[in-house]
């Protein structure tokens, strides 16, 4: 464009010479003897029109410039050859070297190297030649070709940052972390605006505890705009949280002065309030740790804020623990926190009505393990129930998981500045962990439930041994199914049929599960006398000692007995021989479950065991709705 302009230009200025030499006529006279002489006019003067004058001066400069080009292009010819071959050459091997890396990223191992051996032939001074050859020797797991060729890249200017980023990432996959740490450094000093080389500088003064630069890699960072200016305040705070935290017992007065930076610059950091209550407290400045806590617990509500709220002045009652509880809870109100702060510090006042009161909402809405747990403290705090509390355990197992600090699939106790899996600021949050997000949740409780099992359960009992011996039965037989206290004193087979009738008077299931003719008719050859032999021995085992099988669950009650066939078991009973009787009695027959039901009256005074009726065990909580019946053989102790 540019040389079409100077021509039109260069047109246009010979116009206007021919128009104004057209416009102005003259003759231009010469002296030139030899001209003269062969036009016959020696010693005259020739003359010749301005017009033509000026048309041969334009056009014998127009011949000395073509002779000029023509000459300079037959001298020129052999470098212009040698020109013409350079970039066709150089042309072919950007080709291979764009195909090259092409290949290289698709994962072509095979067209990646012999393109790369093209492209080194026809451009054997190219870096990007070099850049290929590393990737393809990575990606054929040449570890070491690939180091050794990102050191030659390293003494070309244009490839030292590629260089130094691919040094970085093969120490950081061998775990070199004073190479990586290194060639971060050295990336950084050369060009402080790239990104990964400012991060990795300041991650690694960070795992090192090197609060200080960690803080002034930062605010380089900042300035060089690799982070944005609420991000970088909330990471400056962190690390602020992280030095105060480490000089909380030898330097309190500067720990409190970092942690109050902190604050100010993140108000929800929940460790930069708690450091700073702790190291205020020490130092006596109560309101103060006070205020600070109230202004993060206002912003995210925090078991470690509530734990540090009630115990801010050291030495105070747990009555004066309880009422700033009830305060810091007002200060958000309804939220499940405040619920459990004030529900702690109301166990630790063994206020059990107002502990139960501050869960009712956590359980009737969201119930979560560490409410269950706390409710098992309740009972056993309140009422000794082992009972109950149990069952409070067992919902623990499967209720809801609470928060915890976490990061990267990582769970920590405490607080952290950084993650340990991959290194980043400001990483752990308080969440449930990602693990247990798919897990069950226990029922939601009603409040009507909770209530009727905050009513404690009546002793009825005698004495603690009746009390234990209670506690090993999983169901009660009804009194009802019971002979009298009389016969069972008096006739202990008669006492032994009467409770294999009470075992088998549920509602049978199928007659194929009835005892076998053939079994009956030999339990029907029995002779009296070998019963009451039988009896006799029976009667002379451990009196003591009642056995869970002789107590019958309700598992085992539910299947019938061969006595259970009939609807009436009673008029059956009656109508048995003496030796029926003695041969249940002896145990030889049992009630269609294997149970034996004859130890239930070998202990003497059966009848101050229990009292009649009775729906379960003292310490029995019942059966849970989410549980299954207990199997048969099952003991709690």
């Amino acid at each position: 464009m540019f040389r079409i302009v100077i021509f039109l230009l260069i047109v246009l200025a010979l116009a206007l010479l021919f128009a104004w030499v057209a416009d102005n006529p003259g003759t231009v006279f010469i002296q030139w003897e030899w001209l003269a002489a062969n036009m016959g006019r020696p010693g005259e003067e020739i003359g010749v029109p301005l017009t033509l004058a000026v048309s041969l001066l334009v056009g014998l400069i127009a011949v000395v410039m073509f002779i000029t080009g023509l000459l300079k292009g037959v001298l020129g010819m052999p470098s212009l050859l040698a020109r013409f071959f350079d970039n066709r050459r150089r042309e072919k091997g950007y080709k291979a070297l764009s195909q090259g890396l092409i290949a290289a990223s698709s994962g072509d191992v095979d067209t990646a190297r012999s393109l790369a051996k093209e492209s080194g032939k026809l451009l054997s001074d190219e870096p990007l030649v070099a850049l290929l050859g590393t990737q393809t020797a990575l990606l054929e797991g040449k570890r070491d070709e690939a180091r050794m060729n990102f050191q030659k890249m390293l003494q070309d200017e244009s490839t030292r940052m590629v260089a130094l980023r691919g040094l970085f990432l093969e120490a950081e996959r061998q775990g070199e972390d004073e190479a990586a740490r290194h060639y971060a450094e050295e990336a950084t000093r050369d060009a402080p605006a790239l990104p990964w080389a400012g991060n990795a500088k300041l991650r690694y003064q960070a795992a090192d505890g090197d609060w200080d630069a960690a803080i002034q890699t930062l605010e380089a960072n900042r300035s060089a705009g690799l982070i944005e200016r609420p991000a970088a305040k909330r990471q400056r705070a962190v690390l602020l949280t992280a030095k105060a935290m480490t000089q909380e017992q030898a330097n309190p007065e500067g720990a409190r002065k970092l942690a109050k930076e902190a604050h100010k610059l993140a108000k929800d950091l929940v460790p930069a309030a708690t450091s700073y209550a702790r190291s205020a407290s020490r130092l006596g400045d109560i309101r103060g740790a006070s205020k600070v806590l109230e202004a993060t617990w206002k912003l995210s509500p925090h078991p470690e804020i509530a734990e540090a709220y009630s115990s801010v002045r050291a030495g105070d009652s747990v009555q004066d623990r309880m009422k700033r509880a009830k305060k810091l809870a007002s200060l958000k109100s309804n939220h499940p926190e405040g619920n459990f702060a004030v529900a702690i510090a109301a166990i630790d006042a063994k206020d059990w009505d107002l502990a139960r009161k501050s869960l009712e909402p956590v359980l009737t809405t969201h119930p979560t393990e560490r409410a269950c747990l706390l409710m098992a403290d309740i009972e056993e705090g309140e009422h000794g129930d082992k009972g109950r509390m149990r069952d409070w355990l067992s919902r623990a197992v499967r209720a809801s998981a609470d928060e915890v600090w976490t990061a990267d699939g990582h769970v920590s106790e405490e607080w952290m500045p950084m993650s340990p899996v991959t290194g980043e600021i400001d990483a752990f949050e308080w969440r449930i962990p990602v693990a247990q997000l798919g897990d069950t949740h226990a029922p939601v409780l009603t409040l009507e439930q909770l209530k009727a099992e905050a009513q404690p359960i009546e002793d009825v009992a005698d004495t603690p041994d009746e009390v234990d011996i209670a506690a090993e039965d999983d169901n009660v037989i009804d009194a009802e199914t019971l002979p009298p206290e009389s016969d069972i004193e008096k006739e202990p087979e008669v006492a032994a049929k009467a409770v294999v009738e009470a075992s088998t008077t549920s509602e049978p299931e199928t007659a194929s599960e009835a005892m076998p003719d053939a079994d009956a008719m030999e339990v029907e050859t029995e002779t009296s006398s070998s019963a009451a032999q039988k009896a006799e021995v029976a009667d002379s085992d451990d009196r003591a000692a009642i056995t869970e099988e002789a107590a019958a669950p309700t598992e085992h009650a539910d299947k019938p007995g061969p006595a259970a066939a009939d609807d009436t078991p009673a008029q059956d009973a009656e109508a048995k021989s003496d030796a029926e009787i003695a041969t249940e009695a002896d145990g030889s027959s049992t009630n269609g479950n294997g149970v034996e039901p004859k130890e239930l009256l070998e202990e003497e005074g059966f009848e101050n065991q229990v009292k009649f009726p009775l729906d379960r065990r003292p310490d029995d909580p019942g059966v849970h709705p989410d549980k299954e019946p207990p199997k048969k053989g099952f003991k709690l102790f």
